[in-house]
Formats: C-alpha cells, sequence, structure tokens
C-alpha cells in the first residue's frame, strides 16, 4: 500500500478532502446497506406473524379440537349406586338394570416372616438377583413381560417395597405385621389365568401357596339396557358416558343415566373462540394500516454516531412503521379467512344450523374491522340448546375437503351422492392458517432455512454480494485519491527543494 502524506507539505488536511470525497462516493454503498436493514426487519415482520399464526393454530387445537365443543353434563337416577359424567358425545339414555357383581382387584399375601421394615432382604434368605413381577393390565390381560426389580447388596425391607411402588410393575406393595402383600392395581379376571405372578420371590413368603393368602381378581358383571355383560373395572365408558359402578343391587333397582348440554359452557367457548379470532385478526390488520415512514430510511453506523440516543430511538421507530403496510400476502391471507365465514356445510343435515350466521356468529358491520366477528347470544343459545349435535359438526367437524354427502331427491325420492367439502369451520379454518404460514415462509423464510430457499433471503444474498463488489470498488477509489494527493505532495516538495536550491545559488 502506498504511504500516505497527510499534508504535511501543503499544509492541507488531506485526511478531511479524502474523508469529504469519500462520502459522496459511499452514497450508493449506504443506499445498499438501507435497503438490506429493511429488508431484514420486514423478513422478522413476517416471522413474526408466523408465530402468531402458530400460536393461534395451537389454541384452535387445544380448546376446540382435543378438548372438543359440545360439553354435556351426566345424571344419574341413584348416585349411590352409579354414578357417571358426560363427554360430548353421549347420546340417550341409559339403563344400569342391575349389578351382581363389582370388579375386585387380584392379591398375594405371603406367610408370615420375622422381620421388620429395617432387615434386610438378604437375612431373609433372599438370593436372586431381582424379583420378577407380572401383573393384570387395564386389558384384562396379564403382561406379557415381568418388570425386574433389582435386588441391591443390603436392600432393606422398606427400600425393596419403595422400589416396587415406584415402578411400573402393576401392583401396589406393602409389609405390615410380618407379612408382604402385593394388590394388582387394575382390577379384573384374567381369564383362565392369574392376575399377578411372583418369580424369585419363595424367600418373601410365596415358597409354599398353602401358606400364601390369594384373593382373586373379579370383573364386574351387570346388565344394561336388557343387555348383561362385563367389565374388567368399575369404571368404564359407555355410549359417550364415563360410569362407575358403586355397589351391587338386584334387578328392580335400576339406575338410569341421561345427558343435557351444557349450554352455558359452550357460549363461554364461542366467546373465547372469537375474543381470540378478533385479536388475532385486529393485529393483522394493524400491521397493513401502519403507516410507512419512507423519509425515515434505517440509519448507518455513521448517522447514529452524529445523533443523540433519543432521537435515535424516535428514528428507529419511524424507520420500522410499517413494514408491512398494505401487504398482499397478508391481506390474502385475511380475505381467505373471511371466505370461510360464509361457507355452509353440506354435512349438516339440519339446514337451519349449516352456517355460523345461523347460529349467530357474524362479522360486525364496519368493513374497516377486517372481518372481525360478533355473536348474537340470544340465537346461539337456541341454536345450542335445539340441536347442539349439529352446532358441534359446523364448527369442529373434521370431515374432508374432497368428501361426499348423501342426500334424498325431493323430485325423485332416491338418494343421491355428490362431492361436498365435509369439514368443519375450525378446520377448515386451521387448513387456512396453515396455507398463509406456507405463503409466509415463502417469503421470509424460518430460522432454520438457508437465504436460498425464500424470496427474501435470495434478495438479501443479492444485496450482500453488491455491497462486497462496492466495498472493493470503494478501496480501490480511497486508494487512488490517496495516490493523488500523495504525488502532489511529493511535487510540491521537489517544487520546494528546486526553489531552495535556486535561491541558494542567488
Amino acid at each position: 500500500m502506498v504511504n500516505r502524506i497527510g499534508g504535511l507539505i501543503s499544509g492541507m488536511d488531506i485526511d478531511a478532502i479524502v474523508k469529504k470525497m469519500m462520502t459522496a462516493q459511499r452514497a450508493p454503498l449506504d443506499k445498499l446497506f438501507q435497503k438490506k436493514q429493511t429488508a431484514e426487519w420486514q423478513r422478522d415482520a413476517y416471522r413474526s406473524v408466523n408465530t402468531k399464526i402458530r400460536t393461534f393454530d395451537t389454541y384452535l387445537a387445544d380448546n376446540l379440537v382435543l378438548k372438543g365443543f359440545n360439553s354435556k353434563t351426566a345424571t344419574s337416577s341413584n348416585s349411590k349406586l352409579v354414578d357417571a359424567t358426560a363427554t360430548g358425545n353421549a347420546s340417550g339414555t341409559i339403563n344400569i338394570e342391575e349389578v351382581s357383581q363389582l370388579a375386585v382387584a387380584g392379591r398375594l399375601v405371603g406367610a408370615q416372616k420375622n422381620a421388620t421394615g429395617s432387615t434386610k432382604l438378604s437375612d431373609l434368605g433372599v438370593t436372586a438377583s431381582t424379583i420378577d413381577i407380572k401383573a393384570i393390565q387395564d386389558n384384562g390381560i396379564l403382561a406379557s413381560e415381568a418388570t425386574k426389580i433389582d435386588i441391591m447388596a443390603d436392600m432393606t425391607v422398606d427400600q425393596f417395597i419403595n422400589k416396587v411402588n415406584t415402578s411400573n410393575a402393576g401392583v401396589t406393595a406393602i409389609f405390615e405385621n410380618g407379612r408382604f402383600s402385593f394388590t394388582a392395581k387394575n382390577t379384573g379376571d384374567v381369564k383362565g389365568g392369574e392376575e399377578i405372578e411372583l418369580v424369585g420371590a419363595d424367600a418373601l413368603g410365596f415358597a409354599s401357596t398353602d401358606n400364601v393368602q390369594k384373593t382373586e381378581g373379579k370383573n364386574a358383571i351387570f346388565t344394561v339396557n336388557g343387555i348383561s355383560t362385563e367389565r374388567t373395572s368399575n369404571s368404564f365408558s359407555i355410549s359417550g358416558y364415563n360410569v362407575t359402578l358403586k355397589e351391587t343391587f338386584d334387578q328392580g333397582t335400576a339406575v338410569a343415566i341421561n345427558s343435557t348440554s351444557n349450554v352455558d359452557e359452550m357460549v363461554d367457548k364461542v366467546k373465547d373462540f372469537v375474543k381470540t379470532y378478533n385479536g388475532f385478526v385486529k393485529d393483522l390488520m394493524d400491521q397493513t394500516n401502519e403507516p410507512r415512514y419512507r423519509d425515515f430510511p434505517p440509519l448507518t453506523d455513521e448517522q447514529r454516531k452524529e445523533l443523540p440516543e433519543s432521537e435515535v430511538k424516535l428514528w428507529d421507530e419511524k424507520a420500522k412503521s410499517g413494514l408491512l403496510s398494505r401487504d398482499s400476502i397478508l391481506r390474502d391471507g385475511l380475505s381467505n379467512m373471511r371466505s370461510l365465514l360464509y361457507q355452509s356445510n353440506p354435512a349438516v343435515e339440519d339446514s337451519n344450523y349449516n352456517t355460523l350466521y345461523k347460529i349467530g356468529i357474524t362479522t360486525t358491520k364496519d368493513y374497516k374491522d377486517g372481518g372481525m366477528l360478533e355473536i348474537d347470544e340470544e340465537k346461539l343459545r337456541k341454536a345450542l340448546t335445539e340441536n347442539p349435535d349439529a352446532v358441534e359438526q359446523l364448527l369442529t367437524s373434521t370431515g374432508d375437503k374432497n368428501g361426499t354427502v348423501t342426500k334424498v331427491n325431493p323430485n325423485t325420492g332416491m338418494e343421491e351422492i355428490s362431492a361436498a367439502d365435509t369439514r368443519g369451520f375450525v378446520k377448515k379454518l386451521r387448513d387456512s392458517l396453515d396455507s398463509f404460514k406456507l405463503v409466509i415462509e415463502g417469503k421470509a423464510g424460518r430460522a432454520n432455512m438457508s437465504d436460498e430457499t425464500f424470496s427474501i433471503g435470495r434478495d438479501l444474498k443479492e444485496t450482500n454480494e453488491r455491497m462486497d463488489n462496492l466495498k472493493r470498488r470503494l478501496e480501490m477509489v480511497e486508494q487512488m485519491y490517496w495516490n493523488q494527493f500523495t504525488a502532489m505532495e511529493k511535487a510540491i516538495n521537489r517544487a520546494n527543494e528546486q526553489s531552495s536550491i535556486f535561491m541558494q545559488g542567488q
């Protein structure tokens, strides 16, 4: 690199002159920097929208899909004998007409041992390295593989009991009054087999069956709606009801179980959904309507140094405003969501409840709201009272975009099958959100995606390449200026020397 002579001969401030000349030369680079910064901010703004889409989708999944929408309350005519709760799928009335036997858990109690909780298993004669336990599972079948309880050196009775109870052996163990007891956690009868099997536990009092107290597991035996049946547990599900048998009783003491829709809870679910939906829509609408201040481009590093921190903060707020103003991706995404609000669901047989507006859910009258929702609570309550199943199907049915419906032709009286989108509103909305998210990813990518795979990333890569090329050119221009001034300084120096020689010769 050529040595820089900073005006020692000419008396000029060469540094300042070159810097000023380079300021004009750097203007295109500053423009590219501002373009890059704006693109990065916009990319991050898009990704923030996608985060909100995922949050909204998770809300829909957790509150309207996994938990279900239809809420029902079960009533038992005698809850002392039979208790019940209802799922959203509970239907009709079930009658438990007789319970001749309750389910009982199998149990093994070993022979008396001269031991306490602090007694070592080795002192009881336990030599096995493991004790294997099999127990009945909740399906009424004995486990195919044993749970191995490792016997450690110097393990005490209490330590062994604790290890069994914290394992997945399927039994509850206790040691009381010198006896070991193992009770199956699941009730029921393993037909033709044992409910509990122990291997390696002879020294614990299970060597001889003569000294072992055995309680056989039993199934619950009862009659429901005229059908005699069994269950391995006293608690089971039937016709959408979760039933618990509490006592035995004879025929003639039938217990009726039915359900009613919990309208208040369902209305609250709809209100919460509308509130969440509107919050999401408003957030995106605010971003598309945010003003864009084009006179406030991103500040360069040099500009930031020249401004007070308070002014930099205000400038940045203006520069970041409106990054997604009038954005077509957000507007199209919101438009697609709005279009779903007016679609009917042909799979809902009761045409009185096959669109949202028929159950009291409509968009606000102010178009500036961007399709936010409002509720006619009286209309919604009426629909939920008269046909909650139809409302549930309209809102949360899974359905199929390329599904079919079968309806009777009023002219011919014949059934006809036709193609139809049978998805419920929430499923359509989630599918729309998924498409929305993918479009944004095509524009702004995700954190773990390379720049080449999305639009803004490719633009950023191109801008970076242009900036690198421009920086190299600017370095050459700056060096050229310095070379010129250095040459000037040397020329002045030579002229001064010649003048000095000339003066000395006179």
